[in-house]
């Protein structure tokens, strides 16, 4: 469809607001834009327009302008007056400043957004990325070029065919995985200083706030727990000590007491990861609590943050030839004729994230008296769309219509509950970082002790928080979860495969816990209209 050149003077007001936020929607629909996208960017230009005017004051004059220039999408917003920037540069209460969910939204849904003040004008550009092809459809075209080429590199001579994966498949593979270490230590870090920054101030740790936060961690590892109880019939065991010396407690003891680091930089020299994330939460803590007394601290760590993400999002740009060497690398050692426990590790998941399941909707069902039946059909939206997409962000207009609409759940606590959940209901990536690496100490001889079994948990659960929001993302988990747990680094070429088609189950559990979570939490607080759940 052909975007329209449209050009449009208003003053600003309300309605003014409601009305250019809805063009804006519009010019974006045309640009063929997912409609859940053209929902969130609806909410964050009504944010900013909303901003102007409650500085600027009603009357003041606007332009809206849109098209296509060079070949490329444009929306522009300008208003007269004094320099009022919503992106928070000149450090004054802005929109867009520091934790705000707008500037998340923006990014998230492949905007560039710019801000300029110019001959006494505000202005705001926004300029959608191009539509892609479907990133799955390179994903699926590298695993089967993978599987031809090695069928066919297996008919070369052994000697050639072990030259051929030692001087340059197997080089290039490990070239890869020093790369994503090197980046994914930092990147979590960083990821997680700024995702605490991000829920806003500490008056959002209010009640309200505390309350949904520990809910949806709590899930996490609630979760694990459940998935470890699963787990427990399939594998073996061996003990790190006898019971009278008490070595399965002192592991642990040792273990909890050794998150703390002795200095700032050990951690990162040694790859301690559960010192890192200890430091992250610290630093992120702080950093939520002083909030406006150090901008420039503030400012440093978001800009690093969105240099190590965008250096981790070209890196998994590669992912097609990374998995296309993963599996040649593996076809070529025949490290695949020793995986034939795969089927084994499948059915381990599905069990765990089916009791997941049923748990979740029986204690909604139990607690708020709803037919199991009844919440399944409210449920099965959001459980279809993150299944299909595996995209949390698909969701997001799902899940608000179905907690809002469907489960009867207060507008306001619906508005903070389920964007927050978005970025940090991640049980489904804990689940599937948890049962891959159980599977991966089994397969590599790795001895699975309490004390092994509780650092998996804890870890699992940490770094599922700080999976970076880009399409195989828990790859760069896994390089820490391996090197945390004593896993050999060659199970990452079976795990950056697994990670692709995983990633559509954690996803599908991660949303499907938001609604359930929010009616346990809008229960607790009287913020559930009973009639409207059980309609």
């Amino acid at each position: 469809m052909a975007v329209s050149a449209k050009t449009l003077t208003f003053r600003l007001s309300k309605d003014a607001v409601g009305q250019i936020s809805s063009l804006t929607a519009e010019a974006l629909k045309e640009g063929d834009l997912e409609v859940y996208d053209v929902e969130r960017l609806h909410l964050a230009v009504e944010q900013v327009l909303l901003k102007w005017l409650d500085v600027l004051g009603e009357g003041t004059e606007g332009t809206y302008r849109s098209g296509k220039r060079l070949g490329r999408q444009y929306i522009n917003l300008s208003v007269s007056g004094p320099r009022v920037n919503p992106f928070g540069e000149d450090g004054g209460d802005c929109v867009l400043n520091g934790g705000n969910s707008v500037q998340t939204l923006l990014a998230n849904i492949g905007l560039t957004p710019s801000y300029h003040y110019v001959n006494g004008e505000n202005q705001i550009a926004l300029m959608p990325k191009r539509k892609k092809i479907n990133p799955l459809i390179y994903l699926i075209c590298s695993i089967v070029a993978g599987v031809c080429a090695g069928l066919l590199c297996r008919e070369l001579p052994y000697d050639i065919r072990h030259t051929f994966s030692e001087v340059i498949v197997t080089p290039l593979f490990d070239t890869f995985i020093g790369l994503l270490i090197a980046t994914a230590l930092p990147m979590m870090f960083l990821s997680l200083i700024w995702g605490i920054y991000s829920i806003g101030d500490t008056a959002t740790l209010g009640n309200v706030g505390k309350r949904v936060i520990g809910r949806y961690l709590g899930r996490i590892y609630f979760t694990l727990v459940i998935c470890a109880l699963v787990c427990i019939p399939f594998f073996e065991y061996a003990a790190s000590g006898s019971a009278v010396s008490g070595g399965e407690f002192t592991a642990i003891f040792s273990m909890i007491l050794n998150i703390v680091p002795s200095n700032l930089i050990s951690p990162f020299v040694e790859g301690n990861s559960l010192q890192i994330i200890f430091l992250a939460v610290a630093f992120g803590l702080a950093m939520l609590i002083l909030n406006k007394k150090i901008p420039v601290i503030v400012q440093f760590v978001g800009q690093a943050n969105n240099i190590i993400q965008l250096i981790m999002e070209w890196i998994t740009s590669l992912l097609p030839i990374i998995i296309f060497i993963s599996i040649l690398q593996l076809m070529l050692t025949d490290m695949l004729s020793d995986m034939s426990g795969l089927v084994k590790l499948f059915v381990i998941i599905l069990l765990c994230v089916s009791a997941n399941l049923v748990l979740m909707i029986m204690s909604v069902s139990i607690r708020r008296k709803i037919s199991p039946i009844l919440l399944i059909k409210k449920l099965l939206p959001t459980f279809l769309v993150a299944l299909t997409t595996a995209s949390s962000a698909a969701t997001f207009s799902t899940n608000m219509e179905c907690c809002e609409k469907k489960l009867g759940i207060h507008h306001k606590l619906v508005n903070f509950g389920v964007p927050l959940g978005t970025a940090f209901s991640r049980p489904g990536h804990a689940a599937i970082f948890f049962c891959v690496c159980l599977f991966m100490a089994d397969t590599y001889g790795v001895p699975i002790t309490i004390s092994w079994i509780f650092a998996a948990i804890l870890t699992s659960g940490l770094l599922a928080l700080a999976v970076p929001p880009v399409p195989g993302g828990g790859i760069a988990c896994y390089s820490i979860l391996f090197l945390q747990l004593g896993i050999p680094v060659e199970a990452l070429g079976i795990a950056v495969v697994l990670e692709i088609v995983l990633d559509f189950v954690s996803t599908s559990l991660n949303m499907v816990a938001v609604p359930v979570d929010m009616v346990h939490v809008a229960g607790g607080l009287d913020m559930v209209d009973e009639k409207v759940m059980r309609g």
